[in-house]
């Protein structure tokens, strides 16, 4: 008799494109559905960009979660959306409850996903964990969500089989040193991201390219910065963004549109949209930029890296994301300090692609690792 394959079900935030995203869809394109059967519930009402591919392969869900505004509103729904979720997980879990495994991957919302999948028998339930502590004040570093994320880890230690981080650093932010593993993410298409596949770009200069949702945390602002002082002294230059604007940051990109007509750069910097792509993209620039005010593990890092790109690098991100071309600069150097850098690291290196051996990232070996764990294998 055939093996069942293994159902899954995937919980993340929503579906747009993002790295979290990305490790959900990996799977479902790489694994035979003999092997795994993947369904995802999304926290969100947001249709992403993902959702049509999806919902060809497995059954999306919802649990929508208004983002509040105002400071006192978002501290009330950290406690009120707990209940919530945890009450229709609950519901959800009474009429679906046959998953082999639950893999939550939200922040806030791990723990009542979590324990509604210990309640409901579901032998494999993973709590995994995408962010490190914030370096800088933000709403995840007051006092309440502090407190807030001690009580879930009391809960995920009680309830997940298995708890992820995709640093050290994050594990101890979710659940506390030690009490939990680092597992890779299947971050990279070692068949799509290869320099080699494209053809080679003949331009002088030096071509930035930054590629992540447009929003304060992700900094472009910055990257904008860099780029104008990197053009007073390289004026053959360029910059490429690509990404989406978030909820939250509605009027991030527009004001980025103004800052580079304020300074008279439309002709040097460029908007492309989130489906543009990356690697073509990748093969025409010289640096990645990413300046974020904080972050987990990048995965553009990774890819640009696979394609031979070198990465300048905020202090503020993981230094996990280094495969051997990535520069570390702390946000308080300014943007003057950061183009001098990249001029500097430009006249030693050049701008030639560079090998970098990924095949520790390669999507496809860390899937069949994934696949591994939702089948039982011990976090230990």
């Amino acid at each position: 008799m055939d093996k069942k394959p293994t159902r899954v079900l995937q919980i993340i935030a929503d579906f747009k494109k993002g790295g979290v995203q990305a490790d959900v869809m990996y799977p479902v394109r790489i694994l035979s559905e003999d092997e795994v059967y993947t369904d995802v519930m999304l926290l969100s009402d947001t249709i992403g960009f993902y959702e049509e591919e999806f919902s060809k392969k497995g059954n999306i869900y919802r649990i929508p979660i208004k983002r509040k505004k105002s400071r006192i509103q978002r501290a009330l729904s950290i406690v009120t959306n707990y209940f919530y979720v945890r009450r229709e997980m609950n519901k959800f879990f009474a009429e679906h409850g046959d998953y082999d495994a639950v893999h939550a991957r939200h922040l806030i919302l791990n723990a009542p996903c979590i324990s509604a999948a210990k309640k409901a028998g579901i032998p494999v339930r993973i709590a995994h964990c995408h962010v490190n502590k914030p370096k800088r004040k933000d709403f995840r570093d007051r006092l309440y969500v502090r407190l807030y994320l001690w009580v879930c880890a009391q809960v995920l230690k009680r309830c997940a089989t298995h708890r992820f981080g995709v640093t050290e650093f994050a594990v101890e932010y979710m659940f506390g040193k030690g009490k939990g593993i680092v597992i890779k993410n299947p971050t990279v298409d070692l068949e799509k991201f290869d320099y080699r596949k494209y053809p080679t770009v003949d331009k002088s200069g030096i071509h930035l390219i930054m590629v992540g949702s447009y929003s304060s945390r992700k900094n472009q602002r910055f990257a904008l910065e860099v780029f104008r002082e990197l053009y007073r002294k390289c004026p053959d230059s360029s910059i490429t963004f690509i990404g989406y604007p978030r909820t939250a940051d509605d009027d991030y990109l527009p004001n980025l549109k103004k800052y580079v007509e304020e300074n008279g750069l439309e002709d040097k910097v460029s908007f492309l949209p989130q489906d543009s792509n990356v690697a073509e993209a990748l093969s025409k620039s010289t640096i990645m930029l990413i300046p974020s005010l904080q972050e987990g593990l990048p995965n553009v890092a990774l890819e640009a890296q696979a394609m031979g790109v070198s990465c300048f690098v905020s202090t503020d991100v993981s230094r996990n994301c280094n495969c051997g071309i990535c520069e570390f600069l702390p946000l308080t150097d300014g943007a003057e300090k950061w183009a001098d850098a990249i001029l500097e690291y430009t006249n030693i290196h050049g701008v030639a692609k560079q090998y970098i051996d990924m095949t520790a990232w390669d999507n496809r070996k860390v899937c069949k690792e994934h696949l591994d764990y939702w089948r039982g294998k011990p976090m230990y």
